[in-house]
C-alpha cells in the first residue's frame, strides 16, 4: 500500500504555530485523564471506591485506550486526521462531566473506559498529521515538543486538580476539565482546517528519502518490504518493541497514576500534599525527551538509546525500593527520574519509530500497534498495582517494576541487529 504524500507546511513560523497547537491539544487532553488519578485519594476517602476497585477503574480505562488504539491507527491512515481528534475531545469532555455528577460505581467505570475510548482518537492521528505536514528536517524537533506534552499536562493535571479539590472538591475536578475540552477541540478544528487548507495552497512539495547504500547482503531489496500491517511488524521487529512498549507504558502510568497515592500511604501527607509533590514527577519528566536525544545523538540508534533509559529506570527504582521509605526526597526523584527516562522512551517508540513508514502509508498504524499494546500492559498492571498494593505492600510492587525494567532492556538489545538492518530498506 501506498501513501499519497502531502504538501508540507511553508515557513518555519507557520510549522511552529501548528506543532503549537498540537502540543497545546494533546497537553490538555491530560487534563481530562489523569484527574481521577489525582482525585483518587480524595475519592476512596468520600467512599465512592475503594483502592482495589480504583484499580479496576483504571483498568477499564486502559483497555478501552489500548483496543482504541488499533481503530485510531486505522482511521487514522484512512481519513483526516483532525477530525478524529476534534471526536475524541468531544466524547471525552462528556465523559468528564458526566462523571462529575458523582454517578454509581458501575457507571462511572463505564464512563471512565468510554473516556479511555475516546481519547485513544489523539495520538496515532496527531502522528500521522505530523508526518504528513511537517518536514524531514524538522521532524525530529516536533517529535521532541509533542513528547513534552505528557510531562506537561500531567502538570497541568495535577496542579490544577489540587487546586480545585481544596476549594470545591473532587468533583470540580471532572467538570472543569470537561469544559475545557470542550474549548479547545472547537479551537482545534477551526485552526487545523485553516492551516491544512492553507498547506495545500502554497505549501511545498517534499520528494520521499532515498534508503542508505550497504553492501549488506542479507538486506531485503527495499520494493520487498511489506506493507501490511501485521506482516510489516514481524520482518522489521517491531513484534518484539511491543513488549518493550508494554513495559515504558507500566512504568510511566503507574509511576504518575499511583505516586499521588504511594505518597499519601508512605508519610502520611494529605491528599492535596501528595498531588502537589506529585507535580514534581512532570517537571522533571520535560528534560525526558531531552535527555533521550542527548542518548540518540551520541549512539545514532532508537534501541540503544531505549536500552540505556531503562537502565537508568532500573537503578531509580532499586534505589527507591532500598531507601524511599526512609526519604521523601529520595522518593520523589527516584520516581521523577523513572517518569522522565519513561516519556524519552515513549518519544521514541511511538513518536520517532513510527514516522520511518511514512513512505509506505503505515505511520498510524504502526503507532496505533504499539500505542496499543503500551496501554494493554498498563492496564494490567494498574489492576495488579491495586491488588498487589492491598495485600503486599509497595515493596514488593516496585520490586516487580524493576524486574520489568531489566528484561526490556535485555528485549532492546534482542531486538537491535533486526531493527537497524529494516530501517535501512526504508531510509
Amino acid at each position: 500500500m501506498g501513501t499519497v504524500i502531502k504538501k508540507k507546511i511553508a515557513g518555519k513560523k507557520e510549522t511552529v504555530l501548528f506543532i503549537m497547537l498540537c502540543w497545546l491539544t494533546y497537553s490538555c487532553s491530560y487534563i481530562g485523564r489523569l484527574n481521577l488519578s489525582a482525585s483518587m485519594s480524595e475519592m476512596v476517602a468520600d467512599g465512592i471506591f475503594l483502592k482495589s476497585q480504583a484499580g479496576a477503574v483504571t483498568t477499564g480505562y486502559f483497555l478501552c485506550y489500548g483496543g482504541g488504539q488499533f481503530l485510531s491507527g486505522w482511521l487514522g491512515d484512512k481519513f483526516r486526521p483532525r477530525f478524529l481528534i476534534f471526536i475524541g475531545l468531544l466524547l471525552s469532555a462528556a465523559c468528564n462531566f458526566c462523571i462529575s455528577l458523582e454517578p454509581p460505581l458501575w457507571l462511572l467505570a463505564t464512563l471512565w473506559s468510554l473516556n479511555g475510548l475516546s481519547l485513544s482518537l489523539l495520538w496515532a492521528p496527531l502522528i500521522k498529521m505530523t508526518s504528513d505536514r511537517v518536514s524531514s528536517g524538522r521532524r525530529r524537533k516536533a517529535c521532541t515538543a509533542l513528547a513534552t506534552t505528557m510531562a506537561a499536562g500531567t502538570l497541568m493535571s495535577y496542579l490544577l486538580c489540587a487546586a480545585l479539590i481544596k476549594e470545591f472538591g473532587w468533583h470540580a475536578s471532572f467538570y472543569v476539565p470537561a469544559v475545557i475540552a470542550a474549548v479547545i477541540a472547537f479551537l482545534w478544528i477551526f485552526l487545523t482546517t485553516r492551516i491544512e487548507r492553507d498547506a495545500d495552497k502554497t505549501g511545498i512539495d517534499e520528494l520521499p528519502a532515498c534508503r542508505e547504500a550497504t553492501d549488506d547482503g542479507e538486506e531485503v531489496p527495499h520494493d520487498e518490504v511489506p506493507t501490511k500491517l501485521f506482516p510489516l511488524l514481524a520482518v522489521s521487529g517491531l513484534l518484539t518493541l511491543t513488549l518493550v512498549a508494554g513495559v515504558q507504558s507500566i512504568l510511566k502510568d503507574c509511576t504518575s497514576t499511583w505516586a499521588p497515592t504511594f505518597l499519601t500511604d508512605a508519610y502520611q501527607l494529605d491528599s492535596v500534599t501528595s498531588i502537589l509533590f506529585g507535580t514534581l514527577l512532570p517537571v522533571f519528566g520535560l528534560l525526558g525527551p531531552y535527555m533521550a536525544n542527548w542518548i540518540m545523538r551520541r549512539v545514532n540508534d532508537e534501541l540503544t538509546s531505549i536500552f540505556w533509559l531503562f537502565i537508568i529506570s532500573s537503578g531509580a527504582l532499586a534505589l527507591l525500593v532500598l531507601l524511599g521509605k526512609y526519604s521523601l526526597g529520595i522518593a520523589v526523584f527516584c520516581l521523577a527520574l523513572t517518569y522522565a527516562c519513561s516519556l524519552g522512551q515513549n518519544m521514541l517508540l511511538v513518536g520517532t519509530i513510527p514516522m520511518y513508514f511514512l513512505n509506505i502509508g503505515r505511520v498510524a498504524g504502526v503507532t496505533g500497534v504499539l500505542n496499543a499494546s503500551a496501554y494493554f500492559s498498563a492496564a494490567a498492571m494498574s489492576l495488579l498495582t491495586g491488588i498487589m498494593v492491598e495485600h503486599v505492600g509497595w515493596d514488593f510492587t516496585m520490586t516487580i517494576w524493576v524486574a520489568l525494567s531489566l528484561a526490556a532492556s535485555a528485549l532492546c538489545v534482542v531486538s537491535r541487529r533486526k531493527w537497524k538492518k529494516f530501517r535501512r530498506n526504508l531510509f
